[in-house]
């Protein structure tokens, strides 16, 4: 068993070093073929990168529904009221709250970047990570990946940092609505936050800056850690860097939104 392992694992390795050479020489060439020249594919990536990133900020978090209901106001004080209740007095309204953050994550993360990909810079979705070939053939990685963080997520579980902040849904085990519910809304959010650093980022720069795109995706991915427990916002920039490779090994982020989900659920679980 364990010398079946090191053979499929020495094998991947080798098509990780295959894959990673392959970016490069595509990177170096258009280089050369763009010397002297702007390259707008990347400017136009970052600059949707950063006013995502602002806009979830300022516009995307749970606490950042009032302007819903200041809107509705323009339509009567019963539609005001009613998206008030919604979100601040109703039995979910931390569900909806939650719910919004979810569905801000997705168009900021996911829709906004796609539509970008697709008719500004003429990219296929399979070109941005979203492929489905060859997933299976890695799915190995991913239940080793998921044994192996197992274990430190059960022993940070019980510290009172990891307690006062998962699950973030407090009702979550409440009943199984409740916690099915948000563990779809909490899927949904890792799907866009995977396509946006190990899709949009990393496939939408690699031509200009190869495996370096990885690095580039790491900076933002690691700073919207900020706040969250210590050895969540450190290990974010391991798993960035994995996650990466393994996006460029494959060409697809299904690994990195299968590990996510799974520990993120696992997490809640053990927190609960």
């Amino acid at each position: 068993m364990l010398r079946r392992i090191k053979q499929r694992l020495s094998r991947s390795l080798d098509e990780l070093r295959d894959a990673l050479e392959s970016v490069e020489r595509r990177s170096l060439s258009d280089q050369a073929r763009r010397t002297g020249r702007i390259d707008g594919e990347v400017v136009g990536v970052i600059l949707v990168a950063c006013l995502m990133l602002i806009g979830l900020e300022y516009y995307g978090g749970s606490s950042n529904w009032n302007w819903l209901a200041d809107l509705a106001a323009w339509f009567g004080p019963i539609y005001e009221q009613t998206v008030r209740y919604i979100f601040s007095d109703s039995e979910y309204d931390r569900l909806f709250r939650l719910g919004y953050w979810a569905v801000g994550t997705f168009v900021g993360y996911m829709l906004v970047p796609m539509l970008w990909a697709r008719f500004a810079m003429r990219r296929k979705m399979t070109d941005m990570g979203l492929r489905t070939k060859g997933t299976l053939s890695h799915l190995w990685i991913y239940v080793l990946l998921y044994l192996a963080v197992l274990p430190v997520v059960y022993l940070i579980s019980g510290t009172s940092s990891f307690q006062s902040t998962y699950p973030f849904y407090p009702h979550a085990g409440r009943s199984w609505y409740d916690f099915m519910v948000w563990e779809g809304l909490y899927a949904l959010q890792f799907l866009s936050l995977e396509f946006f650093f190990r899709g949009f980022l990393i496939h939408g720069l690699k031509r200009r800056f190869g495996i370096y795109s990885i690095v580039v995706s790491v900076i933002p991915y690691c700073m919207i850690h900020f706040g969250k427990p210590l050895p969540e916002t450190i290990g974010s920039i391991v798993a960035g860097v994995v996650l990466g490779l393994f996006s460029l090994l494959t060409g697809n982020i299904w690994l990195g939104v299968l590990i996510h989900v799974s520990v993120a659920v696992t997490m809640d679980v053990f927190a609960m």
